[in-house]
């Protein structure tokens, strides 16, 4: 008898001690000084973590200020700086990317002004070290005469976060054809190479195109030709500082869609969703979403598509439209994909029994799916993630999610059920999430609240990952350690 208990004991202590844990605990709360203010996480450590808080891009030109604040071990706040991103004439820049390397954060700004006749792209450099930023420089730069002839930019990082490129479509000019220009800096904003071009496509006022730099500094153009139809293709335009390079990407059965540029052991790679061409991309005045038929792996060393693979029956596919590839991530041998249905509309606001003039802004994330591949393109499954769910106004930074590898095992934050929610797939699975909870006002009960997915930030080689969450108007820091 006394076997049988010591066996069972130790069966009990075995399974007891393969259940991973993850608990969190939160900062006091504190509210933002408006709703458009967008919060991320940077620098984080095991000592505490450095914010960023602006405004979203709104109609404001004088002043776009930026506002970074240290937090220490118990996320209480401490040093805090704002600087302003740059002007133009009496018109302030609209931030577009804030790149973070070592202990540096590299905020990338464009602006126009039709008086000076100019659109810029500009970089500030902040040190998380010294707590001060540098003195604004003018990366690229092409005269304009009006706003409605502005041209646009476009600003990729690579994988590596070494290097960044800067493409600028130059304006419209009819029964001409598109000229680009193509600038490549690395992270202390030194000049790598600039190209300019005259490409093989008419000029018009918008493209359907997608840009990527590769580790080598690379400059690929994915040009979307009659995008809504079934004449539909796609060029790779590839950009090395002296030469243009122009090969077909799409082929019968395969037309590429939205995707992303991974290094999978050092080689370059493209993986996405595409359609097959065989319905209508999209329906007349629907508001469903495009059609996506399956995923993708495209290798550009050998320029072949190595993995292409339709939807399985077994899935619910009607809900898999207009996916964005929200996250990638390699481990061993697997890649792992995640696509979410994504669609931004607008409508006027209702008030009572009438309509105003103001506009209700419209965010849909969802449905969505995890794709599984191999490092050779083999398929390994389908895993479907979450359905959709509309977001009005503010409430869209609750949308979307987060993913990590945590101990061997992909976690995915999300608000899943309408709280926050840490989903864990491909291994490790046998584990505890310790939901935060809060009582978000005096004499009220505990909540969990609902998280910001974009603030997940992890500690490099220690078991730490910050975040913040919310509830009504109040909102959390909090450490999930394990």
């Amino acid at each position: 008898m006394k076997k049988i208990v010591i066996t069972l004991i130790t069966c009990l202590t075995i399974s007891i001690g393969f259940a991973q844990v993850f608990s969190t605990q939160h900062s006091l709360h504190f509210k933002k000084e408006s709703e458009k203010d967008i919060y991320s996480i940077h620098f984080p450590s095991a000592y505490g973590f450095t914010t960023l808080h602006h405004l979203d891009n709104v109609m404001m030109d004088n002043t776009k200020a930026m506002v970074l604040t240290k937090y220490d071990q118990d996320m209480k706040d401490g040093e805090t700086m704002t600087f302003n991103l740059p002007k133009l004439g009496l018109r302030a820049s609209d931030l577009q990317e804030v790149i973070e390397i070592d202990d540096q954060l590299v905020f990338l700004s464009t602006v126009m002004d039709k008086k000076l006749a100019s659109h810029n792209v500009n970089a500030q450099i902040y040190s998380n070290k010294s707590t001060s930023v540098s003195e604004n420089k003018i990366l690229a730069s092409f005269p304009i005469e009006k706003y409605s002839k502005s041209g646009f930019y476009n600003i990729t990082i690579s994988p590596d976060n070494t290097k960044f490129a800067i493409v600028a479509n130059m304006p419209f000019v009819k029964k001409t054809k598109e000229k680009v220009m193509v600038w490549v800096y690395d992270m202390q904003l030194n000049l790598l190479w600039e190209q300019s071009e005259t490409l093989d496509y008419d000029s018009t006022r918008s493209y359907a195109e997608q840009i990527f730099v590769q580790n080598s500094g690379v400059v690929l153009m994915n040009k979307t030709i009659d995008a809504y139809k079934k004449s539909r293709s796609n060029k790779l335009l590839a950009f090395n500082g002296k030469n243009l390079e122009t090969f077909d990407f799409s082929k019968d059965g395969f037309m590429p869609m939205e995707m992303e540029l991974i290094n999978v052991n050092g080689l370059p790679m493209l993986t996405g969703f595409f359609w097959n061409g065989k319905k209508a991309v999209v329906k007349i005045n629907s508001k469903e979403g495009n059609n996506n038929d399956g995923a993708f792996l495209y290798d550009l060393g050998t320029k072949t598509l190595i993995g292409i693979h339709e939807w399985s029956d077994a899935l619910d596919t009607s809900d898999l439209k207009s996916l964005q590839v929200v996250d990638v991530k390699i481990k061993g041998d697997d890649i792992y994909m995640i696509g979410e249905k994504y669609l931004y509309d607008s409508e006027f606001r209702k008030t009572g029994n009438t309509m105003s003039t103001d506009l209700d802004y419209l965010y849909t994330y969802g449905s969505s799916i995890i794709v599984n591949f191999d490092t050779k393109g083999t398929l390994k499954g389908f895993t479907p993630l979450f359905r959709s769910k509309q977001y009005k106004n503010d409430a869209k930074e609750q949308g979307s999610m987060s993913s990590l590898i945590l101990e061997n095992g992909l976690r995915v934050f999300s608000n899943n059920d309408n709280y926050i929610t840490m989903s864990s797939f491909f291994g490790g699975n046998d584990v505890t999430f310790n939901r935060p909870s809060v009582i978000p006002y005096d004499h009220g009960t505990s909540t969990t609240p609902l998280i910001l997915p974009n603030t997940v930030k992890v500690v490099k080689d220690y078991a730490m990952v910050y975040y913040i969450t919310h509830y009504r108007d109040r909102y959390w820091f909090n450490k999930m350690t394990w």
